[in-house]
């Protein structure tokens, strides 16, 4: 039998006899040119393969970086662009969307209280007596009652307009929402320089949103102050107000005259000018605050700086510049 597991030939001899050669085995040098035959044709195959791996494996890897690079160079890109929009917004815009709202948001959830149901004798309520029927003092003693939202201001702005008067509106025009002031300039949609806080502990207050120079214009009531043509009218427009909406109402109502030798009239600041509080000889707290923004007389309604005022600082008048009596508007 032929070992096939030899390297072992056969082949028949012309006499027909079976020549058994011997084992052939390759030489040594045979051998190493068959390695290196076979090494040089694995080595290109090896890597071929191992860059068809990485291929494989990396490209997904290299989109999602590249995907994840460029979701973030796109969101700082919007980012960019939304503080640019920011930083660069103008009074106007602001006033868009306030105008916005302003026509979607009058109905709100206060109800006017209706004449029928105002308290007996209203009619002839004093102003210390409007104060004590809404207990007042307790609201005014409240220095945590948080600021007046748009919604309270439009409120307030629209029970003026059905109460009292229905022609002078100041405000239907003026692009900048009660909660930014009014437009002090006329025609342009620039606030007053102040803005509202609450400061925990101490109140509600006006504090300057930028440096003021001594003798600038502070406030301009003239443009934005409402009148009330008697006291009955004042008291029909406080007691159809929500108490808190008529203790606020009582505590920001002065009386003026408007010009020179005139009669005592009652007016009110329906935006945040409302806010003003007094430094004066009456008013000085352990602070020591002091009187910077009052009227020339006492029937001016523009406030101008006494001194310069810093940003920040708490924009303070005299509450006595205006004379109070009164049983000089009927509400004795």
């Amino acid at each position: 039998m032929i070992n096939r597991s030899s390297n072992v030939s056969a082949r028949r001899s012309g006499g027909g006899n079976i020549v058994v050669l011997a084992d052939h085995h390759p030489s040594s040098k045979t051998k190493e040119r068959r390695s290196s035959a076979r090494s040089s044709f694995m080595l290109p195959l090896l890597i071929a393969s191992f860059t068809l791996l990485i291929m494989v494996i990396g490209r997904p890897l290299l989109l999602l970086s590249s995907s994840s690079s460029s979701a973030k160079d796109d969101d700082k890109s919007l980012q960019l662009k939304s503080d640019s929009t920011t930083s660069l917004r103008k009074p106007s815009d602001a006033s868009s969307d306030y105008t916005s709202r302003k026509q979607t948001n009058n109905n709100s959830n206060y109800k006017l209280t209706p004449k029928h149901q105002f308290s007996k004798g209203w009619q002839t309520f004093s102003y210390d007596h409007i104060r004590h029927h809404f207990n007042c003092r307790q609201r005014s003693k409240d220095m945590n009652k948080p600021l007046p939202s748009l919604d309270d201001w439009n409120f307030m702005r629209r029970t003026y307009t059905q109460i009292v008067d229905n022609t002078i509106k100041p405000w239907n025009d003026d692009l900048i929402p009660p909660t930014l002031g009014y437009s002090i300039l006329p025609g342009l949609p620039v606030p007053p320089p102040y803005y509202a806080k609450l400061s925990p502990g101490k109140g509600r207050g006006l504090f300057a949103s930028r440096y003021i120079k001594e003798g600038e214009l502070v406030h301009d009531g003239t443009v934005s102050d409402v009148i009330f043509p008697n006291a009955m009218k004042f008291r029909e427009f406080v007691f159809s107000l929500p108490r808190d909406f008529a203790c606020d109402a009582a505590e920001w109502v002065w009386m003026q005259p408007l010009e020179k030798g005139g009669d005592y009239r009652l007016l009110l600041g329906i935006n945040i000018s409302a806010l003003m509080n007094s430094g004066g000889k009456d008013w000085h707290d352990e602070e020591g605050k002091t009187v910077n923004a009052v009227p020339e007389s006492g029937y001016e309604g523009k406030f101008y700086a006494t001194r310069d005022i810093e940003e920040g600082e708490e924009i303070l008048t005299d509450y006595d510049v205006y004379y109070t009596k009164w049983s000089l508007v009927g509400l004795g």
